[in-house]
């Protein structure tokens, strides 16, 4: 008779995810600009917006001496 295999423990998941979804509701003029802004950078509209909104909160905390 064959022996019985091992069970193959469970892996792990992350109790956090490293990336948090956050909704983003834009008038028709800007998401036509971020159209064509993440086009021409040639990435995906939710790329360029999350690489933009980020430099500009790194920024921002900066400014105001809040370290995160």
């Amino acid at each position: 008779m064959a022996r019985k295999r091992a069970v193959a423990e469970a892996v792990q998941v992350a109790d956090e995810a490293t990336m948090r979804p956050v909704r983003l509701e834009l008038k028709a003029d800007l998401h036509r600009l971020l159209r064509l802004l993440s086009a021409d950078a040639d990435v995906s509209m939710a790329s360029y917006a999350r690489d933009v909104l980020a430099r500009h909160i790194k920024d921002e905390a900066k400014r105001k001496g809040i370290k995160g």
